[in-house]
């Protein structure tokens, strides 16, 4: 599905919104959701004072994707990071993944090894204005079936 950014301002953020805070770390759990780079820009949720910690229930992972609206057509395939967005942390693991932007507009951003994940977001002036959404969804990785 191809996203425009009439379509980013029509995905409901408003629960995220409501429920932001920049002084102290934002909470989300349940199965999936966005996280608009707007957000950071109107009240300073996620930036590294305020990260977004994503949870999801035990024995599941997280799985984020990128809406990315300076991000090229699904054709392209850049390797490079064109522009920071900001950082994903598994702390629990010491796993720090950079979010660059600037490349497909929708791909796979990260899968977590764990249930809970930080997203640090930089800036609109380091992120040189971009504009673009994060989705998380909870997910089962490994499904063993006894026989």
């Amino acid at each position: 599905m191809l996203y425009t950014v009439e379509k980013l301002l029509q995905i409901p953020t408003f629960l995220v919104e409501a429920m932001c805070s920049s002084s102290h770390p934002n909470r989300i759990s349940g199965r999936n959701g966005y996280i608009s780079s707007s957000i950071l820009d109107r009240k300073v949720c996620g930036s590294s004072k305020s990260p977004w910690i994503i949870s999801a229930n035990p024995g599941q992972n997280i799985h984020l994707e990128i809406i990315d609206f300076n991000g090229e057509s699904a054709s392209s395939s850049f390797i490079s990071c064109g522009s920071v967005y900001g950082f994903i942390l598994e702390r629990s693991l010491g796993i720090n993944y950079t979010i660059c932007g600037g490349q497909r507009r929708e791909r796979t951003l990260y899968t977590s090894k764990t249930n809970s994940i930080e997203v640090h977001l930089f800036s609109k002036n380091s992120r040189k204005g971009a504009i673009f959404l994060i989705h998380h969804t909870g997910i089962i990785i490994n499904i063993r079936i006894k026989t």
